[in-house]
């Protein structure tokens, strides 16, 4: 089945991201438009907007990005709670 015309809001780690409706696997996580733009501009190194990001969006950009990077290497990240700290 085709996929629907982006953007795309559901995230699904299994997934590598970003999926349409027609592919949202159960779980997939609805990303906020704001931190789909700050993901946009972390990407493209667009550091204008990601310093204006508003922490809320910058702390669930982290939360998806955090888990995407776990999934994948398949294991915990331990300098998480480091850099979180600061």
């Amino acid at each position: 089945m085709p996929c629907a015309a982006g953007p795309h809001r559901a995230f699904a780690v299994a997934s590598g991201g970003l999926v349409c409706p027609t592919h949202r696997p159960p779980g997939a996580a609805v990303v906020t438009p704001a931190a789909l733009e700050l993901m946009e501009a972390l990407m493209s190194g667009d550091w204008a907007v990601a310093d204006v990001t508003e922490p809320k969006s910058q702390r669930e950009t982290s939360g998806l990005i955090a888990a995407y990077l776990q999934w994948h290497l398949e294991r915990g990240l331990r300098s998480l709670r480091l850099v979180e700290r600061t």
